[in-house]
């Protein structure tokens, strides 16, 4: 699942387009993932992590829910896995002392 926009020689690549709409995203700070005998559903959810009640409860929102199927997981699991890693070796990189950019420790 390259998301660089080669195809490396290698049939049709497939052209995503994002519509207007949807454009903008939406924010989530947690997910929580299901399973049946059929599909995967990843429910996105933004927490009010502040707004815990008296008996420990945290609100939550859905914000989107995906469902895929088991056979696009492990596509998806090595994608993630692939841009994780690359992020880290970015953010990494940044506070080497042989580099000009400052480290960013906002995060």
């Amino acid at each position: 699942m390259p998301d660089n926009g080669g195809n490396g020689g290698q049939g049709p690549q497939v052209k995503v387009q994002v519509p207007a709409d949807i454009q903008r995203g939406v924010y989530a700070n947690m997910a929580r993932v299901n399973h049946s005998e059929f599909e995967f559903s990843i429910d996105f959810a933004n927490a009010d992590f502040a707004g815990q009640d008296p008996a420990g409860n945290i609100p939550a929102v859905v914000v989107s829910r995906i469902m895929i199927s088991h056979e696009f997981m492990p596509h998806l699991l090595d994608a993630l896995q692939e841009n994780y890693s690359r992020f880290l070796t970015r953010r990494d990189i940044k506070g080497l002392p042989e580099t000009d950019e400052p480290e960013d420790d906002s995060q």
